[in-house]
């Protein structure tokens, strides 16, 4: 049963908060036009609990810690929070924001190529699953993400950080697949290598080319292909709520890669329409 509570519905921005054409784009999303019973909530209220997990996502803070200008309490904005992460709500709106992205720049709506890597993240002492990545010496949990050839997101998987990159590898195309069935090609790097890849590329008809790491050198030498969604993952890390792990469970941590790829969209597309303006 849907219910509001009698707080005004004013407050001081913040910086975290979307915009008035952000929340033209994606509002059909999530306010519900059929609502299941009591007195429907304004638009503005649906906005709020955006605004508020968008605060909790950027600033890193603990629910309970949601200032007490939100006009919707904590656990109403955590609620909505799994519920989103859960019905694939966040995907939904990515896929569309990155559609409005790539068209703009003169690209096609949906990729027919992508790059795959996973990261792993530490996880805080009272996080949920979790688990040792013996290459890379962390102790939580493994981000898998596959990008267009621009580095925007298309789907994400996170599992303990022992599971290898190549067992993960055909869940993550799965779900790319039936997001963005266009996907043909695929570049990954050396982890992404065996019968296990060679089987789920084959099943979905995408082929998979491996991009060698640079020969050893002095400095930095930018990977072919492969920087891409490096960059990607240094732009999920600015968000401070999921640079380490502290979710109880890994769809939150994964519906928070979600979103902060949602709200980076959401700026783009701000400043893409304020060119236009000019």
């Amino acid at each position: 049963m849907w219910s509001c509570d009698p707080k005004p519905d004013r407050r001081r921005r913040y910086r975290s908060d979307l915009s008035d054409t952000a929340w033209a784009r994606i509002a059909r999303f999530l306010v519900p036009k059929h609502p299941k019973g009591g007195r429907p909530c304004p638009p503005q209220r649906w906005r709020e609990y955006l605004d508020a997990i968008l605060y909790v996502l950027r600033t890193g803070c603990a629910w309970r810690h949601l200032p007490h200008d939100f006009t919707v309490s904590w656990s109403a904005a955590h609620k909505h929070s799994l519920l989103w992460c859960r019905n694939g709500t966040w995907a939904r709106i990515l896929t569309a924001a990155r559609g409005e992205v790539r068209t703009r720049s003169g690209r096609r709506r949906r990729p027919t190529a992508a790059v795959v890597d996973s990261s792993s993240v530490k996880a805080s002492p009272v996080a949920g699953p979790r688990g040792f990545d013996g290459a890379k010496k962390v102790d939580g949990v493994k981000r898998h993400v596959l990008v267009d050839s621009a580095g925007a997101l298309v789907a994400a998987v996170v599992t303990e950080a022992d599971v290898q990159d190549r067992a993960a590898f055909p869940k993550l195309l799965r779900k790319a697949k039936r997001i963005v069935p266009t996907i043909s090609h695929v570049w990954v790097d050396k982890g992404y290598t065996g019968q296990t890849v060679a089987a789920a590329a084959a099943k979905a008809g995408v082929t998979v080319e491996v991009v060698s790491g640079p020969k050893p050198g002095h400095g930095f030498i930018v990977q072919p292909r492969r920087w891409v969604v490096e960059r990607t993952n240094g732009w999920i890390n600015h968000c401070r709520r999921i640079d380490r792990h502290y979710e109880t469970t890994l769809a939150s941590h994964e519906g928070f890669v979600y979103l902060s790829q949602i709200a980076l969209l959401l700026r783009r597309l701000d400043r893409s329409q304020l060119f236009d303006t000019l």
